[in-house]
């Protein structure tokens, strides 16, 4: 069996108290390396050799949505662990600058949520916790 190592890089991306949430596209469900039931997505992906994560973090926003950020701060690094793959993910908060959202073919969507969506949409348990932290801090400032 093939085993990889992959380090990649996610964005909680905030615009006026607002987190952007994305949708996958059905092909990219399927290609999927480690969930291939989960449909929302943060905007980010795997850096490269020699590509420092915050480079690759903006690399990645930029492809998958076209926006300009700027990154605010490191958020969580976490690992996931399958017998084909062990992963470790950075995240950072960052905040929007400018430009629209122009999706590439990995996702399909994309929301600017609330505090109130986020509490109220059917998001999974991590993103929402994540969500959640992150406007709760930024209401509180």
């Amino acid at each position: 069996m093939k085993r990889d190592f992959v380090v990649a890089v996610k964005a909680i991306i905030v615009r006026e108290n607002k987190v952007l949430v994305l949708r996958r596209s059905e092909e990219e469900v399927k290609r999927s390396y480690v969930d291939r039931k989960e449909k929302w997505d943060l905007p980010g992906g795997g850096i490269h050799y020699f590509e420092r994560s915050e480079e690759g973090l903006l690399r990645e926003i930029k492809e998958e949505t076209s926006l300009s950020v700027k990154i605010k701060k490191p958020f969580k690094l976490f690992d996931i662990i399958k017998p084909h793959i062990h992963l470790c993910i950075f995240t950072y908060v960052c905040d929007y600058e400018y430009g629209e959202v122009v999706l590439s073919a990995e996702h399909d969507s994309y929301f600017w949520l609330t505090l109130k969506q986020v509490q109220q949409w059917d998001l999974p348990k991590w993103l929402k916790r994540d969500f959640v932290n992150v406007l709760t801090e930024i209401e509180r400032k």
